[in-house]
């Protein structure tokens, strides 16, 4: 530090009779060092969901949409457009983005860069409200169905001994989790010592492997 600086900043210590907190910026020179700021559109070529390749990598490979298109049957007259599969591996994306409710669909498909590594692209929140309602019970009721062919998929990809040890003890974890729901009119929902009305519900996981079975 030059000998004048250091001197100033001692008289200036004295004077106030107390103590002070002085800036590295301001000791090394003087004065304050200003950064430029860039302002403009964001690059659509980036994206914060990378990691959704590898969503899409093992959903393809254990054919993750074809099997729960098996189980589940047509949910339409026409075979054009969305299938259940489709729909549910859609909406299962969007809750491992973070999104929380449907309208979660129309912000992941704003992220240009993310929907081009997405395994179900272009998915609408009006899309996907639409194709629930057409579920029947025994469609969702299937859903369990396909998800059990789906880890029988997983079991064949497996060392036989890797697999043999997964089955020869299974434990089964049943757990409830809350989900923050908005409409006075929900049914089986209710308030929680945190005053937020939820639903509660029951799953049931396969411990061994960490997925889920069954809700």
């Amino acid at each position: 530090m030059p000998v004048e600086l250091r001197e100033w900043c001692l008289q200036r210590h004295r004077s106030r009779a107390g103590k002070d907190t002085y800036r590295v910026a301001r000791i090394r020179d003087g004065r304050r060092v200003r950064r430029p700021v860039r302002i403009g559109a964001p690059d659509a070529s980036l994206t914060g969901m990378s990691g959704m390749l590898a969503v899409s990598e093992l959903a393809d490979r254990l054919g993750v949409i074809d099997r729960l298109d098996a189980a589940i049957g047509s949910i339409k007259k026409r075979s054009r457009g969305r299938t259940g599969g489709e729909l549910l591996v859609g909406m299962a994306t969007a809750q491992l983005a973070g999104q929380d409710f449907l309208v979660g669909l129309d912000r992941l498909r704003a992220d240009a860069a993310g929907q081009a590594l997405a395994p179900v692209p272009g998915l609408a929140s009006t899309t996907a409200a639409g194709l629930a309602k057409r579920l029947t019970e025994t469609q969702w009721r299937a859903v369990e169905t396909g998800i059990r062919e789906i880890h029988t998929a997983m079991l064949d990809m497996l060392e036989p001994e890797r697999a043999a040890a997964l089955c020869q003890t299974v434990t089964i974890d049943l757990d409830t989790t809350d989900v923050e729901v908005y409409g006075r009119k929900k049914g089986g929902v209710a308030y929680t010592y945190q005053g937020q009305r939820t639903g509660r519900p029951h799953l049931a996981s396969w411990a061994e492997t960490a997925t889920a079975l069954a809700g």
